[in-house]
């Protein structure tokens, strides 16, 4: 069995996805993972790979690891609304990444002011090809070890 362990994209309070309030993330529509309650507004790689896109508003990042693993990084809840407004990123669709370098930075005090959720889904979109994916832990530091995988 091959194991592979995603680091953390940010600083914060590790929960289940069956606790995040959008059911697209809670349902895992999208995929397996975890979400992180972010305590700072920097969001970095938690790996080497490639962005594969960002939006306008800034407010995700979707990325596949040199390992082929594929992560959806969703900053807080219905936050594309903001269009943009206290997110800056610092990456483009195409760019490679090292584990670390800061992807998007964010107001994680304003976001929350105008009254969304900070809470961050980090989700493997590709969670069919492993045969099991283990969170962890439940407080983490920027590029602590987050999710375990095994293929």
């Amino acid at each position: 069995m091959k194991k592979q362990t995603i680091s953390s994209p940010l600083s914060g309070k590790v929960i289940p996805l069956s606790d995040v309030s959008d059911p697209m993330f809670r349902d895992e529509i999208l995929g397996k993972g975890c979400a992180v309650i972010p305590s700072t507004g920097v969001l970095t790689s938690p790996a080497d790979g490639v962005i594969d896109s960002i939006p306008e508003s800034r407010h995700a990042v979707m990325m596949t690891t040199a390992e082929g693993t594929e992560l959806l990084i969703h900053i807080g809840i219905d936050t594309v609304e903001l269009k943009g407004t206290h997110f800056r990123s610092l990456v483009s669709a195409g760019d490679r990444v090292r584990a670390g370098d800061v992807l998007i930075e964010f107001d994680v005090d304003e976001i929350a002011k105008a009254g969304y959720d900070t809470t961050t889904p980090i989700v493997i979109t590709n969670s069919d090809v492993y045969t099991g994916i283990k969170v962890l832990s439940r407080e983490v530091n920027a590029l602590s070890p987050l999710i375990e995988l095994a293929k």
